[in-house]
């Protein structure tokens, strides 16, 4: 029996943003990284998100709206719609936590390694490589474990 499905438009534009996003996410570290200021506010109305955000590193306004794509997608993810029968927590509600884990780890090196004298950088960069790299599998697995349960 074979239990996968095609994909829908829907499936492939969640994929194509959380890629994009981890990519904003990426370009905001580096520039963080290089120390690209721009000064400047945002004023953020909507139903979900508002407030005013002042900063003078455009590498953060780049990482905190990719945090937000990365949340929005994966929130979007699990809120399918399910079979009627009841099971017990499925296997990407279980990833979850280790998903948010991983990138809290990750946003706190970055910010940690901003912060961080220019020559002791070393290892909070090669921490947030490895992070970036062991966060793929995890994001790629909750999705393929989400498009099977749909």
């Amino acid at each position: 029996m074979d239990t996968s499905r095609n994909w829908t438009p829907n499936d492939w534009i969640r994929l194509v943003a959380l890629i994009g996003a981890f990519g904003l996410f990426g370009l905001g570290a580096w520039m963080l990284f290089q120390g690209i200021a721009a000064e400047g506010m945002i004023d953020l109305k909507s139903s979900i998100l508002s407030g005013t955000i002042k900063a003078s590193s455009a590498g953060l306004y780049l990482c905190f709206f990719a945090l937000f794509i990365i949340a929005f997608v994966l929130t979007t993810l699990l809120s399918l719609p399910r079979s009627s029968s009841t099971s017990p927590a499925s296997r990407a509600r279980r990833l979850m936590p280790i998903f948010w884990g991983m990138l809290g780890a990750l946003v706190l090196c970055a910010i940690s390694a901003a912060f961080t004298p220019e020559d002791a950088r070393t290892g909070l960069i090669m921490l947030i490589t490895v992070l970036t790299m062991a966060i793929f599998p995890v994001v790629i697995e909750i999705v393929r474990v989400i498009s099977n349960d749909a």
